[in-house]
Parts: C-alpha cells; structure tokens; sequence
C-alpha cells in the first residue's frame, strides 16, 4: 500500500472516530467528561493523520524538484548518486573514455575473421543522455511515488540499461557482411571421373562444394551482440551444398576382377585354390578420397592384385596363428597321469571346419580298462570320493574349455564340478561323464582350427591353433557372488559314551561363482567385459557321530516312568517322533532329495 494511501486512511479513520464519539454510536459512557475527551483524541488523531500526509507530499514535491540524483543510481558501472547532471555527466564521460576502446566484437569464420571496433561500428555512448536518464529517474510520477522511490534507492541501488544509448553504425555493420558474402559465395562444381583404357588410368577430380554467407543471420547476430552488451566472439558457419560423393563401384564393376584367397569349401569338401585379380584397391582409394581436399585430382594406376593366400601357403601353414593356450600342472600320481596322457592322445590333432562342433565324449570315447585308463579318484553321490576308470581326466577337459573361451568360440555344453578345483580359475572349470554328461564347443570361426594337447614336464598343456580372426584378446576371470555355508549335524549313537563325537562326512563350503570374458584390442587396451557363465558348487553339512551315554540313558527311563503315569488324554506315545529318528530322517532327506548336479559322473 502506498504512503499516500496509508496517510488518507488514516485521516479518515480520526475524522470518523470523532464523528461517531460525538454522536456517542461508538463509545457509551454515562458521564459527560469522558465523551469529551474521546471527542477530542479522534480529532487530535485526524489532525495528526492530515499533518503526516501533508509531510509527506511536501517532501516528495521537494524530492521532483531537487538538482540531485537520488542516492544509489548507477550508469555504466558508475554510482552518481547525490550528484546534478552536470557532475554525472562529466563522471559517465571519463569512465566511458576508458572503457570504449576495448569494445571489440570479432566473428570467426571457418576461413577468416570479421573485426568490428568501436571507431567503425559505433560512437561512445551518450553520455548526456545517460546523466538525463539518472537524473529523471524516480520523479516521473506524484509526490508520494516520487518519496517511495527515493527511499528504496537509499537502501538499495539501482542499474539504468545504458545500452540503449549506444550509437551502432548499422549501415556499415551490414555493407562488411555482404562484401564478405560475395567474397565467400562459391558455386558447387560436381566431381569428374574419366578412366584411360589404353593407359589404364583413373582419375578423379573432385569437385567443390556450393557455399554461402547467411547476410541477414549474421547480421542480427552482431546487432543483437551490441543491443545486450555481449561483445564474446561469435564463431559463424557458412552454408555448405556438399557435391556428391563420387561412386567408384561401377568403374570397379567393369574394369576389375577381385583377387580371392584359397579357402576351404565345406560344402564341396575341398580346397578352392586362389585367384590372382586385377584393378584397384576400391576401399583404399575410398578412403583417400575422404581425406582429399575438394578440387584436388586423384589418379590410381590399374594393375595385378595378388590374393594373400595362396592354395600352397594354405596347406603348408594351415593354423599359423595361436588362438589360445592353457597349461596347469598335474599332480605325480601314476593313475592319474596315465589317465590325462591318454586323454590328450585322443584329442591332440583334432580339426575342426568352421560350424563343427568339438564333442569331448566323441573324440575320448569312453574311459576303459581296455584302453589303458586307470582308476582315479572321482566325487560320487554325497560328496564322497570314490576310484573309478579315467579318473581326473576333467583337468583336460578343463583345459580345452579354458582355450574355447579365450579363443571366443561358442560353447555349446558344459558343466561345473561338485567343487571347485585347484587346476583353473573358479567357475572356468567343465567336467564330463561318459554317457550322461558331456563338453561341447562350436567352431564358430570362418577357417579351419586345431586342437593340440599332451601332457609332459609335469604339466597339462593345451592349445587352439587356425587362423586368427579377431582384432582383439580374451582373458578370463571370475566373480564370487554366494557363498553358502555348511551346517554341522549330529547323529545320535545310543551304543557310544556320553562326550563321543567323530566325523562321519566331512565338510565342503558351497560357492557361486560368475565367469566373465574380458576383451583388450592387440595392443593390450581393455575394451569391455562379458558376463560367461555361472557355476555352483555344492555344500556338504559336516556330520558327526555323537554318544548318549549312560546319563541319557537314566533320563530316557525317567521320562518312560512319566508317560506310564500320564492321564489317558493325553496324545499316544506313538504319535511322538523321538529326537533321534528326526535327526537321521533330515539326514536321509537331505541325500534322497540330491538334484542331478550330485551325481559322480559331474565330479571327477
């Protein structure tokens, strides 16, 4: 609410308060002195109203009609509060002169640079204007209006816009822009393509690209730059009509013959020998043109493309590259080790074309006495280890699996062991029983591979040997995500002493585990990470053989008396499952409820 506003309320609230105690329809009082004296605070209250509103006009009048700024008014970063006109003028025009030189507006241009300065674009701002401005501020409306400028002036300041007494030479802002514009204005010119049967030369002249100026827009651009007071470098760009981009594949299509490698055909079952070619590299020369200038000329010489394998080079170096290998030490037990040798007898030399699949069962065949197998310790129902034929053969099988994955061939079957093993990384493992379970990977590479495999200086060693496909690397590497605990079960003897306790099964942490592929390109940089496989392994509870003894015994007695003396509501004896019993069905329910991932031919 305004001064004036508050001033006249209250002038008219005395002036009322003294009309209605007079009438005596507000304040009711029995005695006549009392309705004189509130006769005479609502007039005292209406005078003081009028003389408060009076004070206030006259200092607002006086306010319009003083030969100062009111306190507070910048201009152009200048404070000429308190100041006449004259003494602001002559202030705004000394700091004006400092600053106005370095108002430099620069556009930037992809070829060139336009330079407005203030002596070619613009005159200093008026400084006269500007001092009017600050001194006219705040008087424009009543007394009042002109007091409660003044006095909000005093406990903040305010910013006049001197921008708009800024002198910006248009006409020359514009006749820069056009002469740019024509100087920049480029027609588009189409490449040319014209081949020398005789010479069998191509050349190519590529053309320009259309360009142009936007006058208008970047004229509004630097108009606008001056109008806010924004004087940062503007980057403009031209507008480019690119010619078209020139097509080489029919001039390919006629005069080349593509050189083709010696490959296998897995359809026919046979060596395709190679075909020397003739003309040009199409994808090399594309990519020089990228890089050439418009208007430059390229000339390519047509001649004898030679294939990079030839049928001989093919047969003599089949599997030049290794596309991954695997060794993990074997321990010095004669069965065991007999039993990896042959394993990796059946497998070593093993081809695979490409889309054919790699069966471990397959290639091994079954693990005999007749084949020369011995018995090696495997992981039977339960957990617990049992000798069988060919036991331990699953750190080849292991290994190959290790070589599949870091090869980044597609794996088609694998399972995990019972429990982890001390010859691959958790999770990396595979195992196989003959006739139930299997490994399995595809070929899934374009060539032909190899699979070498032998045991010796105490070491199982496998590798994938072919043609590397791949511009990057595969390590392995695995995450534990669970581990699940074993518990600890008692089984009561009745035949044992009371403090008896013997490991009857022993114990085996369960784990799970995430496998993952790790990619790096050929120069060792990481590229990105796979998730693989997960594998879990079984806990085993640790279960114990413990005594009741005698005192047991005495109590078991006891509570035989008790049940003899029992009421004959009370619930059958029979009805009752003794403790006992419970333990040892929990015990059997646990081993009648093993899922397939605990039987033997999963654990070797």
């Amino acid at each position: 609410m305004s001064l004036a506003c508050c001033c006249a309320e209250l002038l008219l609230w005395g002036i009322l308060y003294a009309y209605n105690c007079a009438k005596g329809g507000i304040f009711i009082s029995n005695g006549k002195r009392t309705k004189t004296i509130v006769l005479i605070v609502g007039i005292c209250a209406a005078v003081l109203a009028l003389l408060i509103f009076l004070g206030a006009f006259f200092w607002g009048k006086s306010l319009q009609n003083s030969g100062e700024i009111f306190p507070n008014v910048c201009v152009s970063g200048v404070n000429v509060g308190g100041m006449d006109q004259k003494a602001a003028e002559e202030a705004l025009e000394e700091s004006l002169a400092k600053t106005h030189a370095e108002r430099i507006l620069t556009v930037q241009l992809p070829d060139r640079k336009l330079v407005f300065d203030p002596q070619s674009t613009n005159t200093p701002p008026d400084a006269e204007a500007m001092a009017a401005e600050a001194m006219a501020y705040g008087r424009s409306g009543g007394a009042l209006a002109a007091l409660k400028t003044y006095l909000q002036c005093r406990k903040s300041a305010y910013i006049l816009d001197a921008e708009e007494h800024l002198q910006v030479d248009t006409d020359y802002i514009r006749q820069l822009i056009e002469e740019t514009a024509e100087d920049v204005a480029q027609e588009k010119v189409q490449s040319e393509v014209t081949m020398d049967e005789e010479k069998e030369l191509l050349t190519i002249k590529l053309g320009y690209n259309g360009r142009k100026l936007d006058v208008e827009k970047l004229y509004e651009t630097v108009i606008n730059a001056y109008t806010t007071g924004d004087l940062s470098d503007i980057r403009f760009s031209y507008d480019i009509d690119p010619y078209d981009i020139v097509d080489l594949q029919p001039y390919y299509d006629e005069y080349c013959t593509p050189a083709r490698n010696a490959y296998y055909n897995k359809a026919e079952d046979r060596l395709m020998p190679e075909v020397v070619g003739y003309g040009f590299d199409i994808i090399a020369v594309n990519a020089q043109i990228a890089l050439a200038e418009e208007g430059s000329t390229i000339e390519v010489q047509l001649g004898v493309m030679e294939p990079t394998m030839t049928a001989e080079e093919y047969n003599t170096k089949n599997y030049p590259d290794v596309l991954a290998s695997y060794q993990s030490a074997h321990t010095y037990n004669t069965n065991r080790t007999t039993n990896l040798t042959l394993a990796c007898r059946e497998i070593n030399g093993t081809v695979l074309q490409p889309g054919e699949v790699f069966s471990f069962n397959n290639v091994v065949g079954e693990r005999t006495i007749e084949k020369g197998y011995k018995e090696g310790i495997i992981y039977a129902d339960g957990g617990e280890s049992e000798m069988e034929e060919g036991g331990g053969i699953c750190q080849v099988v292991s290994s190959v699996y290790m070589c599949a994955l870091t090869a980044d061939l597609q794996i088609v079957e694998r399972q995990p062991h019972m429990y982890p093993v001390g010859y691959v990384k958790p999770g990396c493992d595979a195992t196989v029983y003959w006739g139930a379970v299997d490994f399995k990977f595809k070929n899934s590479n374009s060539t032909p591979i190899k699979i070498n495999a032998e045991v010796s200086g105490g070491y199982v060693k496998v590798s994938i040997v072919g043609t590397n496909e791949h511009d990057y690397k595969v390590t392995m590497s695995s995450q534990l995500v669970e581990t699940i605990p074993y518990e600890e079960v008692e089984k009561v003897d009745a035949t044992k002493p009371a403090g008896y306790r013997e490991l009857e099964q022993a114990p085996h942490t369960g784990y799970v585990y995430w496998s993952y592929k790790n990619f790096y390109d050929l120069n060792g940089v990481f590229l990105r990470t796979e998730k693989c496989a997960i594998s879990e392994y079984t806990k085993y509870d640790a279960v114990y053989i413990v005594g009741a003894g005698a005192e047991e015994e005495e109590e078991k007695e006891v509570e035989e008396e008790k049940q003899e003396e029992t009421p004959s509501d009370t619930k059958p004896e029979e009805d009752k499952k003794p403790e006992q019993n419970t333990n040892t069905n929990k015990n059997n329910n646990k081993n009648n409820n093993s899922s397939d991932d605990d039987r033997k031919y999963y654990r070797r």
